[in-house]
């Protein structure tokens, strides 16, 4: 017997539940299903994959038919009609050909969306597996055998960006997206998991370069490589407004968290800021190198920009200038991501390096090295994973942030330490990827060992121009400023009394009757020493007094708070109390000296105050009567605490105002 099918056949098996039948497959996605008695052919699956079909397998004794593919997918084929025509029971399915951009979708950090090369946008679960699933670009499956054309030319073009926002997904669509060569921008709805109600069309007919989503999510955001920018309407899919004002290709567009600002960066150069109501342009920022990514983190109005220059450049919206640079990378980066709290950016590159930057200092404080170039980077809403998509790969990788249950120094790295000239990185650690296999053997070292010089410790100010504050617990110098009422608050309302102790043979007298002797016991008639002395001699110098006396003839006043912050609330306030008046009052003059000392140095602001506010209780009748042996050190200590005290103060105003105007507008 002799039977022919279209193309090469690549896969056959037979049935095993008494049907004679036999399914084969082709290099072009095919499934044929054999008739072996009548030696014809029943059914063809046509397009069943869309990649050369490796295996086909019925299940023993099952009319089930397990069919897997080149287009990393595996398909389960249930028998159960009369016809002898299967349906598609379930499947898993994934990329079949690189992702090249990945976000996460919502603020739980439980899914992420995925374009890739393969002309999908697919939406994956970080926790199951089962609700991974290609968001659908309709019914391709029959116009592709009514057109007897591949899905694959049926697809829209390839993703080459896109937006999403969780704020009004109940209500409309959630996403939106712009394609390879494409003039329209196309929305979709994770909750239906398929394309939306509206092709969002370029006014003037130019290809659409970058998306955007309102962060209430009623408004999307096209930019066009004319360097026009639109806003259109989520719900109905209008037009609403235009910002013109760029020269050339827009290259990232994002809002603000009020919808106040709109920022958008282009390939002439510039990062411009609208005012998002009127679309007029407020500021235009001249990039010292031409950006190409462009993200921000809308709660603290940070930008950050990808240029070509291989730096990475932040820009503080509100003063509309570049706060910091980072500078290390040897080739073109490829995506750029915020972490959860906006302290770090972590950048990825074509020299297949990851880098984590800390925002506050400004340094390099992680990097490793893959060997698959990094296409896309993504950063948890929740902080504990890293996701990141690559060049050669078809999956998605995560990573954990070991900061969340470990206790991990971040140290300052030279981003050029390795010292190379020839472009390589050899200085950061190459890290294996992640496999499905489960976690590795502890036991077996995957990353190299990388060499540290000293441990870094963190320096406890990062400028001297900073008012810190202590490490030490809040409760500990609240306790102290309130001790007196705490001491009275848990004072008892009776003593309490002892109960008498009677001894457990009562002696007795000696005589016919038995009676007891309550006479006086024999320890009373003892003779006691008129020369012992039941006091118990003490020293009349404190620790505290002691540490005052040499800070005050070697000038050095630091020993004195790092003893303080060694006791407890009650033993802080029994020392100050103990300090001696005597001697002129050198203990007091030292105690002012040392906290006038701490307050220039602009550290343990909180601690200071609070010693000074118990000492100053104490000691006020003293001080009074010594006003004029004391005004000298006083005044200067009054200056010094009100000059930082106004420092503290008006970062708090600012503060607050911001507050005020973020909350009002």
């Amino acid at each position: 017997m002799q039977l022919a099918q279209e193309d090469r056949v690549t896969a056959l098996s037979f049935r095993t539940d008494d049907v004679p039948m036999m399914a084969t497959a082709n290099s072009e996605g095919d499934v044929a299903l054999w008739d072996l008695d009548n030696k014809r052919l029943m059914h063809v699956l046509q397009n069943a994959h869309d990649g050369v079909i490796s295996s086909v397998d019925f299940m023993v004794g099952q009319p089930l038919l397990i069919t897997s593919s080149a287009d990393n997918s595996i398909k389960e084929w249930l028998f159960d009609g009369n016809d002898g025509i299967p349906r598609l029971l379930r499947s898993r399915t994934g990329h079949f050909a690189p992702p090249q951009m990945i976000r996460y979708h919502g603020d739980d950090g439980r899914h992420l969306l995925s374009a890739g090369r393969d002309q999908t946008l697919r939406f994956f679960s970080v926790f199951r597996d089962a609700q991974n699933t290609e968001l659908s670009q309709g019914s391709l499956e029959r116009e592709s055998r009514v057109r007897h054309a591949r899905m694959s030319a049926l697809r829209f073009p390839a993703v080459t960006q896109f937006a999403s926002n969780t704020a009004m997904s109940r209500d409309w669509d959630d996403v939106v997206s712009c394609h390879q060569g494409s003039r329209d921008a196309h929305s979709w709805s994770v909750e239906r998991k398929s394309l939306g109600k509206y092709t969002l069309e370029s006014s003037d007919s130019s290809i659409v370069r970058a998306v955007a989503i309102s962060a209430c999510g009623n408004f999307g955001f096209l930019g066009l490589a004319s360097g026009v920018i639109e806003m259109a309407n989520m719900q109905s899919g209008l037009s609403r407004r235009t910002f013109v004002g760029h020269t050339k290709a827009v290259t990232g567009v994002h809002t603000d968290a009020c919808n106040l600002r709109v920022y958008s960066t282009s390939l002439d150069g510039t990062l411009r800021i609208w005012d998002f109501a009127t679309g007029n342009q407020l500021h235009c920022i001249n990039m010292p190198s031409t950006p190409s990514h462009l993200i921000v983190y809308r709660e603290s109005s940070l930008l950050a920009c990808a240029c070509d220059d291989a730096c990475i450049r932040v820009i503080d919206a509100e003063s509309t200038r570049i706060v910091r640079t980072f500078s290390g990378h040897r080739n073109r980066i490829t995506d750029l991501a915020f972490s959860n709290d906006g302290r770090w950016i972590v950048s990825s590159s074509l020299d297949c390096t990851i880098r984590t930057w800390d925002l506050p200092t400004g340094y390099m404080v992680d990097w490793f090295r893959v060997e698959s170039v990094p296409v896309s980077v993504a950063f948890s809403p929740m902080g504990d994973f890293l996701a990141t998509a690559h060049m050669d790969s078809v999956g998605i990788f995560l990573w954990a942030n070991r900061t969340q249950f470990a206790d991990i120094t971040l140290r300052q790295i030279n981003p050029h330490s390795d010292g190379s000239t020839d472009g390589s990185v050899a200085g950061a650690a190459l890290v294996a990827m992640p496999t499905t296999a489960g976690l590795v053997d502890e036991n077996e070292e995957t990353v190299e060992d990388v060499e540290m010089d000293a441990v870094y410790m963190a320096p406890e100010q990062l400028t001297d121009n900073m008012v810190t504050l202590s490490s030490q617990p809040k409760s500990k110098w609240q306790t102290l400023m309130n001790l007196a009422t705490i001491k009275k608050r848990n004072m008892p309302e009776k003593p309490a009394q002892v109960p008498e102790l009677a001894p457990f043979f009562l002696p007795t007298t000696v005589s016919v009757e038995h009676q007891f002797d309550f006479g006086t016991s024999d320890a009373a008639n003892i003779p006691t020493d008129p020369t012992s002395s039941k006091l118990i001699s003490v020293s009349s110098e404190s620790q505290l007094a002691r540490i005052l006396y040499n800070a005050h003839t070697t000038r050095v006043y630091a020993p004195v708070f790092e003893y303080l912050k060694t006791l407890n609330p009650s033993a802080i306030d029994v020392e100050i109390r103990s300090l001696p008046v005597d001697d002129q009052l050198k203990a007091l003059k030292a105690f002012v000296c040392a906290t006038t000392c701490q307050l220039k140095s602009k550290r343990d602001f909180e601690l200071a105050q609070a010693y000074l506010h118990v000492f100053i209780a104490v000691f006020t009748d003293i001080i009074k009567a010594n006003a004029r042996e004391l005004e000298p050190l006083l005044a200067e200590l009054r200056n010094e605490l009100k000059a930082q005290w106004d420092t503290v103060d008006n970062l708090i105003r600012y503060s607050a105002c911001m507050i005020e105007f973020m909350r009002t507008k």
